[in-house]
């Protein structure tokens, strides 16, 4: 029987313009980065039964479509199914563009990443 290899994966969860969560998980050597998305996904969602430690003390909302999880310092936007690849620079023009979207202050964070990625697309669209 081989012995599995472990190793430190630091991961960073991201729900742009509220919450941030830095953690680190064990991971096999043979796990992929969408093994470790996935992981985090199901440890960052009420419910999964894998909930870690971290989202219990944080008290935080579900780890949703839009919301950003970093792995080995790359970005990844969660996905309708799967994650999307995006560059740093992609994320931090997101956090602005919720920050100072006029529904984050009227109906949340979530609301306004809901509402700025929607437009994003429907520009792509138009194009």
């Amino acid at each position: 029987m081989k012995d599995l290899i472990m190793r430190n994966v630091y991961v960073t969860v991201c729900y742009p313009d509220e919450h941030v969560a830095a953690y680190k998980i064990q991971a096999e050597s043979e796990d992929t980065t969408i093994n470790i998305l996935e992981r985090v996904f199901a440890e960052w969602n009420a419910g999964s039964g894998s909930e870690c430690d971290e989202f219990i003390k944080l008290k935080c909302r579900s780890l949703s479509v839009n919301d950003v999880v970093i792995v080995d310092e790359k970005h990844y936007q969660c996905a309708n199914v799967g994650w999307n690849q995006i560059s740093a620079q992609e994320f931090l023009d997101l956090e602005k563009a919720v920050a100072y979207h006029p529904q984050r202050f009227s109906d949340g964070a979530w609301i306004a990443l809901d509402r700025v990625m929607w437009d994003r697309r429907r520009n792509l669209n138009t194009v």
